[in-house]
């Protein structure tokens, strides 16, 4: 296999390859036999007909084309390798050259991984939200439990029950106020500091994006959209719900809903590659034994069966491997960013 040509525009690779015809007779050799086995010829039991049979049977055009579609499949792995390529959706393959005794020639246009010039991620400015909670945060929530634990009288009327005690009793697992309060604090910290942290990392892949010079595929968006897609579906089967049901409800197609959906999806797929490309210019990796940990903690630590073995593809742990590195790049930045802290803000 040789590559004649490599020319890039933008995201787009266009490569002329060059392929032996004995290579090509050779795959065609292998096509003729499969599909004489899917041959029914009189007289003979499928697969055991002479060659000479077979290929009268059959149009040649048809099986040099399915020879030609094997071959650039067989190929295809050695043409990323060399030309160094990364393909971000499948490739268009044109045959521009199929004659007995000539070279197979091959024209290639694979959409690939773009190229990104990465701006400032080092220092950069950003501010962090307070995570204080407030005690009428705390009153607030107090107050709604006790909407929700309201008595309605024989006469319609409704009767809160005061704050005390056998209030707390009543609603939760805590014997007194005191306790309850102190959990709903609790309860809330965690969660304010959980979104004040995911603030904070949004504001800093904003920044870097804002930096980065880069020209997303089309391809790398359409997957992103299938992942929101993905995602939405969990998060609506937990409520027994599917898409068809959202979308009916929203008065909306699935097509709209798409269009809808791209932006969110090219901002999460600029987010990657910039954070791909801060991996890159640093260098970083992951060892065997994170990856094994990440996606055991991904199972919640179940094992499997015994006598089976677990569903670990090559894809789940490149997909996992990209994603750790992508967290480390995410907290090399942070480590390097200049954060100033918020003023308490005061949440209604």
């Amino acid at each position: 296999m040789k590559i004649l040509s490599q020319k890039r525009d933008g995201n787009t690779v266009t490569l002329e390859i060059e392929e032996t015809y004995a290579r090509f007779q050779e795959t065609f050799d292998r096509t003729l036999l499969e599909a004489g086995k899917e041959l029914k010829i009189a007289g003979f039991r499928p697969g055991k007909a002479p060659r000479e049979l077979v290929e009268k049977s059959l149009d040649r055009d048809y099986v040099e084309h399915r020879a030609a579609q094997a071959l650039i499949a067989e190929i295809y792995p050695q043409v990323l390798a060399e030309g160094k390529l990364e393909p971000v959706d499948y490739p268009n393959i044109e045959i521009t050259q199929l004659e007995n005794g000539k070279p197979v020639l091959f024209k290639a246009v694979i959409e690939v991984y773009p190229t990104v010039k990465l701006g400032k991620y080092k220092g950069l400015k950003v501010e962090k939200r307070s995570a204080v909670v407030s005690e009428e945060e705390i009153d607030k929530f107090l107050g709604n439990l006790q909407e929700r634990f309201a008595v309605r009288e024989a006469d319609g009327k409704r009767t809160v029950l005061p704050l005390d005690d056998s209030f707390a009793q009543k609603v939760s697992k805590f014997g007194t106020l005191a306790e309850l309060r102190a959990e709903i604090r609790l309860a809330t910290e965690r969660e304010r500091v959980a979104e004040v942290d995911s603030d904070l990392k949004n504001q800093l892949i904003a920044a870097l994006v804002t930096a980065c010079t880069v020209e997303i595929p089309k391809a790398m968006v359409e997957r992103e959209i299938e992942v929101l897609l993905d995602e939405l579906k969990v998060s609506l089967a937990q409520s027994g719900l599917t898409v068809a049901d959202y979308l009916k409800g929203s008065q909306k197609t699935e097509q709209s809903f798409r269009d809808e959906m791209r932006p969110t999806a090219e901002g999460r797929v600029k987010g990657k590659v910039a954070l791909q490309a801060v991996v890159d210019a640093e260098k970083l990796t992951v060892s065997d034994d994170e990856v094994k940990a990440e996606i055991k903690q991904a199972v919640g630590g179940v094992e499997p069966p015994a006598g089976t073995t677990p569903q670990v593809t090559p894809e789940l742990i490149k997909y996992v491997q990209d994603y750790l590195l992508r967290q480390k790049a995410l907290d090399l930045v942070l480590a390097a960013a200049t954060v100033k802290e918020g003023k308490e803000e005061a949440k209604q």
